[in-house]
């Protein structure tokens, strides 16, 4: 058997700049949030507020993160917005993450909570290809951000593109916005694609072949595209994808 690495070769390097963070306004403004923004200062991130329409945090160019504490995943268990909310995020960010902070064991005092159902939603996320990383505390989950954005830091080709919905005022960021709703295309790549056929219609009208002559667009990536845009719309069974569970949630 080879040799195992060590872990320090996980570790981020250091001397490569100050990472930047960005954190929702809304998520800075509560008690819990401006003391992880304390802590990321403290830690060596650059900081930086704005209102995301996607995801707490934004540690990289496709890198959201939505953090939930246990309570907070308990308490909107019922709720279908809390997995729209992250298949979205993921959408825009296609490699976000969701961080679950908090220790799980203390949800086995609230009898009404069903380890079913708990392990159900957990599952459902994981099964959209959404990482699901654990802290301990909010002291963790700022550790975590900034060795995250430090190793995102070290290959970082291009800016940090916050992604809106529909409020974008320019009209490139209306285009990016566009192309970056495709399957497995965030901002790097559909930047690249613009780059490459100029316009977003060029885009949605390009072959399977024509879309691999793009930067960063392989025959899987492009199959996927042409399935989407050319596959007839049906409408699905709402109750499709929901997860059961108890009426009532527990509250921190």
């Amino acid at each position: 058997m080879g040799e195992q690495p060590q872990i320090t070769l996980y570790f981020p390097r250091e001397g490569n700049g100050k990472p930047t963070i960005y954190i929702d306004s809304r998520e800075a403004a509560n008690r819990t949030g401006k003391k992880i923004v304390e802590l990321l200062n403290e830690l060596g991130a650059d900081v930086i507020t704005r209102k995301l329409d996607f995801g707490d945090y934004l540690i990289g160019e496709n890198v959201a993160v939505e953090r939930k504490t246990v309570f907070d995943l308990v308490g909107t268990l019922t709720q279908r917005f809390l997995f729209d909310q992250i298949y979205k995020m993921k959408e825009a960010y296609p490699a976000s993450i969701v961080l679950l902070e908090g220790y799980m064991g203390v949800l086995r005092r609230f009898r009404r909570i069903s380890p079913e159902s708990l392990n159900g939603a957990l599952f459902a996320i994981a099964q959209s290809s959404i990482p699901i990383v654990p802290t301990i505390d909010y002291k963790d989950t700022a550790t975590f951000l900034v060795v995250a954005a430090k190793q995102l830091l070290k290959n970082e080709k291009g800016r940090m593109v916050i992604r809106h919905r529909v409020k974008a005022k320019k009209l490139g960021d209306l285009q990016l916005f566009a192309v970056a709703g495709l399957p497995h295309v965030g901002p790097a790549l559909a930047e690249n694609l613009l780059k490459h056929f100029k316009t977003p219609r060029r885009v949605f009208t390009a072959s399977e072949e024509e879309l691999t002559q793009a930067d960063g667009i392989g025959p899987q990536i492009a199959k996927d595209i042409i399935e989407v845009l050319d596959t007839p719309f049906k409408v699905e069974d709402e109750k499709e994808g929901e997860v059961d569970g108890e009426d009532e949630a527990a509250e921190e």
